[in-house]
């Protein structure tokens, strides 16, 4: 019964290697993709779309809401500390918001709010179309 076991398990070892280089054998080579023309078209169009957008769906820091004259002194702590940032000042009466920041993801806004958050405390990230970087 031994010598059974001991020939099956070598057998069994034999095809489990063959195997292997088989499948090791099939995932070499090279991969071609065809498209059609409509798909080309397409991906043209978007990427001409892309050319003409200036607005996309982001995060800005809100460091300030309030009155006018805060809203300058914000604009000006911001602009001493971060003078390479992006800054913006709106106005929506009776009410003043200093934002900053063009950030694409909610992950590059909260990191960038962990150091605004020492100067400025009540900082929030807020979701709003932010400007797109052409490179």
């Amino acid at each position: 019964m031994k010598s059974f076991l001991n020939r099956y398990s070598i057998a069994i070892f034999i095809i489990s290697l063959l195997s292997t280089n088989l499948i090791a054998a099939q995932q070499e080579g090279n991969l071609k993709i065809e498209s059609s023309e409509n798909i080309k078209n397409i991906v043209a169009k978007k990427r001409a779309n892309n050319k003409n957008t200036t607005k996309v769906k982001g995060f800005r820091i809100q460091i300030f809401f309030g009155s006018e004259q805060g809203a300058y002194r914000a604009r000006e702590e911001f602009n001493t500390l971060f003078p390479d940032d992006f800054l913006k000042i709106e106005n929506f009466p009776p009410d003043w918001k200093v934002r900053v920041g063009n950030y694409k993801t909610q992950l590059a806004a909260d990191r960038a709010l962990i150091e605004i958050k020492e100067t400025f405390g009540g900082a929030i990230v807020l979701a709003e179309l932010i400007d797109v970087q052409r490179d």
